[in-house]
């Protein structure tokens, strides 16, 4: 299809340059013009070097006009190639955002929960209190954990870091499960339910939560960088 209009237009571009010339050379017979004086190989180069210089005028045009369209066109492509870049930047610091206050979230109902297992062992409140805590604070990380799960296609490393903390969240709610809230129950999952034990778990999945929050915190300092870098 394209060697087509190339032909077509090159056969047009033949017959307008072919039009001058025979008209030059017709008019050259007509007796009206044998008023003006001069020879007439004085009056072709004369035509010649006009319509020459037209051509050479409308071929200037022309070249500058597809070097103008072909900038404008390679200028649009690379204005379209940023704002893609940069809308793609600014949904991923959006998604970093979304999870760092989640995360954060997450970690602060950690805390809720220890805190209270450990007034619970203090005799600070009752059995009930610490039951409807528990119970509200795993609704809570439910939901929070769910909402985490939609954002890992867009975070690195997010999916291994998340699945660490469920894990090790599900060892501290063993612990409290079979040490504190139902005690004696028939079935046992948790080995080792002692204070200290749970101490440390608990520490240790609200530290790693806190790590996995400021490593998003990083990568979202960087997209901020590299959106003002590109703007």
């Amino acid at each position: 299809m394209k060697v087509i209009k190339w032909l077509i237009g090159g056969i047009v571009l033949i017959l307008i340059l072919s039009v001058p010339v025979l008209f030059v050379a017709w008019g050259m017979t007509w007796k009206w013009t044998s008023f003006a004086p001069g020879k007439a190989d004085a009056w072709i180069g004369f035509w010649g070097g006009y319509i020459g210089a037209i051509i050479g005028a409308l071929a200037a045009g022309a070249i500058a006009y597809f070097v103008a369209r072909r900038q404008i066109n390679l200028q649009a492509e690379m204005d379209n190639k940023r704002e893609k870049q940069f809308l793609a930047t600014q949904l991923r610091i959006e998604k970093y955002q979304e999870a760092y206050s989640l995360l954060a979230d997450l970690n602060r109902e950690f805390v809720v929960l220890r805190m209270e297992v450990l007034k619970y062992f203090h005799k600070e409140t009752d059995l009930e209190t610490l039951r409807a805590k528990d119970n509200k604070c795993q609704e809570n990380i439910m939901i929070l954990n769910r909402r985490i799960n939609s954002l890992e296609p867009f975070i690195e490393n997010l999916p291994e870091k998340h699945k660490t903390i469920k894990t090790n969240y599900q060892v501290m709610v063993n612990i409290i499960y079979d040490g504190y809230t139902y005690p004696g129950s028939n079935t046992v999952i948790a080995t080792d339910t002692s204070l200290n034990t749970f101490k440390r778990v608990s520490q240790e999945l609200m530290m790693y939560t806190l790590q996995v929050c400021e490593d998003i915190n990083s990568y979202l300092k960087k997209e901020i960088n590299k959106l003002e870098k590109g703007s």
